[in-house]
């Protein structure tokens, strides 16, 4: 998670209970487990969604059968594909179009995420399928990186969240290597001021999301551009130094997030002095 988000406008409880009203089917069911998902839903946040700290509840205490807990299961995990005029359908779709983002903020990248996430699967814990805090804004790739884990083989928190974990640094930079009108030479790691829990933290989940190679691609792509733009600025009367040109693109880029993909590669640009020197006064390569 490379930025922390707004949580969602609506009351998890309050659509669980409205969600549970609803129901038609399986009363018997539901009737049984209703207080225990309830408490379940206040257990997530109480515990900010760590899995550590909260234990899927066994549906087998809530039915006859083991074949009837397996259709139950599936009867819980539907409630995140409901009909049109059943609750949550507009609230679902508000969070996958409404958000405001330009940006995914699992991994940084450009782009309005147009998925939720289930940051604790639903297939392991169900009864959290339309928990609103358990549903995040999240872009196609990274869900489906992601997708069905939370816990590391260790037993810790996989992921960031992006409703509870407080970011609000920046956490990578890039190595950008000579030669630098070759846009292949990017390394991006975790920068060696994040420390404490959170190093090993910030290190799982963009290894669970294929942050490095998806990012050091972008980079290169990135770069190509950049020379470009320093080619065509020597061009004008008065042309800015590649400093000045620079900062006006990562304060654009900061405005969507500190990182975000844009304001990373352009402070590590930044913080290449011999690159810098190399856009101002080295030769440029003519086909870009």
């Amino acid at each position: 998670m490379v930025a922390k988000i707004a949580m969602p406008a609506h009351d998890s409880l309050t659509v669980i209970n409205t969600v549970l009203e609803e129901r038609q089917k399986f009363l018997t069911f539901y009737n049984s487990i209703s207080e225990d998902l309830r408490e379940q839903v206040l257990v997530y946040i109480e515990h900010r969604g760590d899995p550590t700290q909260i234990t899927a509840l066994n549906l087998r205490d809530y039915t006859k059968t083991d074949e009837e807990a397996i259709k139950r299961k599936s009867s819980l995990i539907n409630l995140y594909s409901p009909k049109q005029d059943k609750t949550p359908y507009a609230i679902l779709e508000e969070m996958r179009n409404e958000h405001g983002l330009l940006f995914c903020p699992s991994c940084g990248e450009d782009g309005a995420p147009g998925t939720l996430d289930h940051y604790l699967p639903k297939t392991e814990f169900p009864e959290l399928a339309v928990c609103l805090a358990n549903l995040t804004p999240m872009c196609s790739t990274c869900q489906g990186k992601k997708s069905t884990d939370y816990i590391t083989k260790g037993g810790q928190k996989a992921f960031l969240h992006p409703y509870y974990d407080e970011i609000f640094v920046s956490l990578f930079y890039v190595t950008i290597r000579p030669p630098f009108n070759n846009p292949s030479g990017f390394s991006v790691a975790v920068k060696d001021n994040i420390t404490g829990d959170l190093k090993p933290l910030v290190e799982s989940h963009i290894e669970g999301i294929e942050f490095k190679s998806r990012f050091e691609k972008y980079c290169e792509s990135k770069h190509l551009h950049l020379l470009k733009l320093m080619k065509e600025e020597r061009e004008d009367e008065e042309p800015l130094r590649a400093e000045q040109l620079i900062r006006r693109f990562l304060r654009q880029e900061r405005k969507k997030a500190e990182n975000a993909w844009g304001a990373i590669y352009y402070q590590s640009v930044l913080d290449t002095p011999e690159l810098l020197e190399h856009l101002d006064n080295g030769e440029l390569p003519e086909l870009i």
